[in-house]
């Protein structure tokens, strides 16, 4: 009986950190779509890196640091009117308070009247902070697709 509820604990608490890591990635989207910077750069942990191709139409490379990645999207969001739609969402734990994963995307920008500009996907490290999970790192891969 004890190992079976240890069992049934074990099991719901890895539910409950997949629900909440599908949840940080759908936040993500929201506040990327709301244009909401601070909604977006509390997502991350404090030492959180964020890269980005060079074929988004911003400056590639990482961002390092909540900051860093806050003066990027102060940037590149309000230029580009993102609306992304996210799809399957892979997750892995590798303990209480680490997981990797990779989130598709499809991204349509108000700035090219809502057209599927780029299919991609994040890979992302996520830690657990205070009892929240965050992103430790997302990597964007883009692939950008052909205009009208």
């Amino acid at each position: 009986m004890d190992r079976e509820l240890a069992e049934l604990r074990s099991q719901l608490s890895g539910l409950l950190d997949r629900e909440a890591i599908r949840e940080l990635a759908v936040s993500y989207a929201h506040f990327a779509r709301v244009r909401n910077i601070d909604g977006l750069v509390a997502l991350y942990s404090r030492d959180a890196v964020f890269d980005v191709p060079g074929n988004m139409g911003t400056e590639a490379g990482t961002r390092s640091g909540q900051d860093a990645i806050r003066a990027s999207l102060a940037i590149d969001l309000p230029r580009a009117d993102p609306w992304p739609f996210i799809h399957q969402h892979y997750i892995e734990l590798h303990g209480p308070d680490r997981a990797s994963g990779v989130v598709y995307l499809e991204l349509r920008l108000g700035s090219e009247s809502l057209r599927v500009t780029h299919a991609g996907f994040y890979t992302d490290e996520y830690v657990k902070e205070h009892g929240q999970w965050r992103f430790r790192s997302r990597k964007l891969t883009a692939v950008p697709l052909p205009g009208p």
